[in-house]
């Protein structure tokens, strides 16, 4: 069993940067800290999985891309499938392949695992789910004992990982514990991984200084969101110090 997480959410160039598509407010800042943390997990063998923004923009995903101003929501196109926007940056690439071209070095093709979301949940789509996210937890569980994680990231098309029905299998098959988390934007998607973690028996520990929200306000009202729903509050520091959770 894995038991214990990092969790990485959308540490992708389009939020992370302010020359991409939908720039979280000051996301550059905690770059330092993000790739502080995606080497500690690399020297720990630390199972790293995270979420990953990845839109489809075609009419079978229109029901499910509904934060889309194309699908009647409230932002515009990022993180669409062929473009470099949906691409995770450097800091948070355990094992990079090669710079894209034109992402000003912070895009990196990644050897990372990937589970698709479906548009809809089928038979054969949900065979076909089954059977990644099996080889999900196989990967997981080589890589806690293989000390050389690569990252295990679950597609979704809405503000919540668990949108994606494999990441709920994942976590009850790996049998997670905690996950330490941080990422981008605190008032959306981070929001929303840490509470549904939280609801599943999840103890998460959120890194403060490694997390950035839209606006203050709503940052400040999803930091209380969490703290009552039982999230614990970290810093970078603390992680590296590895002064975080039960199990080091």
């Amino acid at each position: 069993m894995v038991e214990k997480i990092f969790f990485d959410v959308d540490t992708q160039l389009d939020f992370m940067d302010s020359k991409w598509a939908l720039p979280v407010p000051d996301a550059k800042k905690i770059i330092p800290n993000l790739r502080g943390l995606t080497d500690y997990a690399k020297e720990k063998g630390i199972v790293v999985a995270g979420s990953i923004d990845y839109h489809e923009g075609t009419k079978d995903y229109a029901h499910i891309e509904t934060e889309l101003k194309r699908n009647g929501g409230p932002f515009s196109d990022h993180c669409m499938k062929g473009t470099y926007g949906w691409l995770k940056i450097g800091a948070t690439t355990l094992y990079p392949n090669h710079d894209v071209k034109g992402a000003n070095s912070l895009g990196i093709f990644d050897e990372a695992f990937y589970v698709h979301n479906p548009p809809d949940t089928n038979s054969r789509n949900l065979k076909w789910l089954n059977n990644r996210v099996n080889q999900a937890i196989r990967l997981a569980k080589k890589e806690h004992q293989s000390k050389k994680p690569k990252g295990i990231y679950f597609h979704k098309q809405s503000f919540n990982v668990f949108d994606n029905p494999g990441f709920e299998k994942f976590l009850e098959r790996v049998n997670v514990k905690e996950a330490v988390v941080y990422g981008v934007a605190t008032d959306y998607c981070v929001k929303a991984a840490v509470l549904g973690m939280q609801e599943r028996g999840v103890q998460t520990y959120v890194v403060t200084d490694a997390i950035k929200g839209i606006t203050l306000d709503g940052e400040k009202q999803a930091l209380e969101q969490m703290a009552v729903a039982g999230a614990k509050f970290v810093t970078t520091e603390q992680v590296l110090e590895g002064r975080v959770g039960g199990r080091r």
